[in-house]
Parts: C-alpha cells; sequence; structure tokens
C-alpha cells in the first residue's frame, strides 16, 4: 500500500494529512514531494490519524522535515498521532526533536 498526502495551503501555514503507511516502502515517494511541503511560509501540521503503520523510515522523515523547517524558523506540528508512531518515538529517544500537538 502506497501513502498518499493531501496538501491544503493556507495564509500562514500548511495542513497536510497523511494516509496509509508510513514506512521504508513510502517514504521515498513522500520524500520527493518535500518541496511541495517545504515550501511557502509558516507552520506546517501534519495530520497522522489515518496513518496505518510506522516504521524507523517514517520516524527519519518526521525528523528531517523538522530539521529543515527549524532551519527556515518555522515549525512542524504533528496532530493525531497513533500509538505505533508515539511508541517508536520514545523507545528511539527522539521525543525531543518533534513536536505532537494533539
Amino acid at each position: 500500500m502506497v501513502a498518499t498526502a493531501t496538501w491544503s495551503p493556507q495564509e500562514d501555514a500548511a495542513v497536510i494529512a497523511l494516509s496509509g503507511p508510513l514506512d521504508r516502502n513510502s517514504v521515498p515517494a513522500l520524500w520527493q514531494e518535500r518541496a511541495k511541503w517545504l515550501a511557502g511560509e509558516g507552520d506546517l501540521t501534519l495530520h497522522l490519524a489515518d496513518v496505518e503503520k510506522v516504521d524507523s523510515a517514517g520516524v527519519a522523515l518526521l525528523i528531517q522535515a523538522q530539521k529543515i523547517l527549524k532551519q527556515q524558523r518555522r515549525t512542524l506540528k504533528l496532530q493525531h498521532a497513533n500509538r505505533q508512531l508515539r511508541a517508536i518515538v520514545e523507545v528511539s529517544g527522539v521525543a525531543d526533536l518533534l513536536n505532537f500537538n494533539d
């Protein structure tokens, strides 16, 4: 299954709703779309309610996006993350790098 990203630009921010798996199989395609998500101004919110499964590649994608946005003095907000994503982030010791905003 392939992850999909629905991008909704707003005046001072953007919201992207991700759905499907966020794993080693889907991350390369999502990473190719990053220029579209990371362009613009304002904060970026990722709505994760429809993400079915996550692995370390998905977490790495989120951390890299956070790093890029931070360099641009912008914020990445993660909304409605499932338990699996939160557990991987906690166990990996990278919770301080991501902004869960539920």
